[in-house]
């Protein structure tokens, strides 16, 4: 399941915003989406207005009650509508996919200021809705469970209180704690700088749960007169351990600082009370360095990854959905141009699939170059005030200076100093042509070609 559209009326700046999540070529729902545009423009609202919407789209129940929001679905191949309004009451209406002008009927829709207008027109919807064993249908695939292979993780730019910094040791939780998933595991997951416990806990859930299975291995009819050491080799080949991976994925990130995470040392906990204790060293003299200690963006990304990896780690993945806010938050440049990608990575399930719709929030153009033109959204204030969505124009790939002008709509790249220093490179130039004195001549290259080497202008 993937979402094609939203059409949101009267929430917060969406006035009337239309969003197509769709390839232009194909008409089918996207993988991945970009969200970029200037501060106050909604990006990081969208992503928590999806993180909201999806558990709910069977009933309004438990979300925000809007003027109007159109959802288009694509589920099992086909194409469908859901339909919410306050004027409808605390329910959604879902309407028949071979309604291919709902956009326009909806525009038509909000635009009507009279409310007996309006119900007219709601009235007309009837003919358009699905009902009976279809809906039933419907609502039952729609429905995300716990203990499944449902996935829906929201990742905000910042929390209230950054944990990340105060773990001086490790994430504190308890084995008793992490067994808990053993009685239910959500399908749904907030991945912050507040609950870094959460993934701490499990992690430890994971080694558990790899325990149980490698005893219950062990113990089949088939495998009771096997040596020990044919008995690990055979488990060990399906049964990856999370550490070894976590540890693959973190030394990528750590490794350019000369530190790596120490999976050889780390403690299995066994009492109820006990916690993991998995620490980072340098490779130089391994010596262990505190999770506090390291730079503020290697802190929140490796625990941001580790966190959504873990999430993913030796399950089957059916229906999943991230929505990750500002994944660029205090790195340095050398680890966005791959950033996509890595977590595309992260996204693979123990299958190799990737059934999961991405959605990013970013502001910065090396993340956004790194998605396709119709994949990347921007969104931008019109004449009256309003946001108002746009696909985007430069390539995947693309200079990142093409995306701050085409879709970022950057005019200037330069700051103020540097647009003055243009200016006098042109002026020196047009100065140039006019004189015949060969040693002014002299000195006006010379300072061109000062100003021209110091900023990288070009004939």
């Amino acid at each position: 399941m993937k979402i094609s559209s939203l059409h949101i009326k009267g929430f917060q700046q969406f006035n009337d915003t239309y969003l197509d999540f769709t390839n232009p070529n194909t008409g089918k729902p996207v993988d991945k989406i970009c969200f970029i545009g200037r501060n106050g423009t909604g990006k990081s609202t969208l992503l928590s207005f999806i993180a909201g919407l999806l558990p709910n789209l069977n009933t309004l129940e438990n979300t925000r009650i809007l003027p109007f929001l159109a959802t288009k679905l694509h589920l099992d191949e086909q194409d469908f509508y859901i339909f919410s309004s306050s004027y409808i009451g605390r329910r959604n209406v879902f309407l028949k996919p071979e309604v291919e002008t709902v956009d326009d009927w909806f525009h038509q829709l909000t635009q009507e200021a009279n409310p007996g207008s309006i119900q007219t027109q709601l009235d007309k919807l009837r003919s358009f809705e699905i009902t009976g064993s279809d809906l039933d249908n419907i609502r039952q695939k729609l429905q995300f469970n716990n203990n499944s292979s449902d996935l829906l993780i929201y990742s905000p730019a910042e929390s209230h209180t950054n944990t990340y910094m105060q773990v001086g040791d490790v994430p504190q939780t308890r084995l008793d704690e992490a067994l808990g998933f053993f009685n239910g595991f959500p399908f749904h997951h907030t991945v912050a700088d507040d609950n870094v416990n959460e993934f701490w806990k499990i992690l430890i859930y994971l080694i558990k749960k790899r325990d149980n299975d490698r005893e219950a291995f062990e113990t089949r009819e088939e495998n009771l007169l096997k040596t020990k050491k044919e008995l690990i080799e055979e488990f060990d080949k399906d049964h990856p351990k999370i550490l070894n991976r976590l540890a693959e994925l973190w030394n990528r990130i750590l490794g350019k600082a000369g530190l790596e995470f120490d999976v050889e040392n780390a403690s299995n906990p066994i009492q109820l009370n006990d916690n993991l204790k998995a620490y980072i060293h340098l490779k130089s003299t391994r010596q262990k360095i505190s999770y506090s200690q390291l730079s503020t963006g290697i802190r929140n990304f490796i625990f941001r990854v580790g966190h959504i990896y873990s999430l993913y780690f030796d399950r089957e993945i059916q229906r999943g959905f991230l929505l990750l806010d500002e994944p660029e938050n205090s790195l340095f440049p050398d680890f966005l141009f791959d950033l996509v990608d890595t977590y595309q990575e992260l996204l693979l399930d123990k299958n190799g699939e990737n059934n999961t719709q991405f959605f990013v929030s970013t502001h910065n153009p090396i993340i956004a170059a790194q998605f396709e033109p119709y994949e990347r959204i921007t969104l931008e204030w019109d004449l009256e005030g309003q946001v108002v969505a746009r696909k985007g124009k430069a390539p995947a790939g693309d200079d990142p200076n093409d995306i701050l002008t085409k879709d970022f709509g950057l005019k200037h790249l330069m700051g103020k100093q540097g647009r003055e220093m243009w200016q006098r490179y042109l002026e020196l130039r047009k100065e140039l042509r006019k004189t015949d004195d060969k040693q002014k001549k002299k000195d006006l290259l010379h300072e061109i070609n000062k100003i021209g080497e110091d900023y990288n202008f070009e004939d």
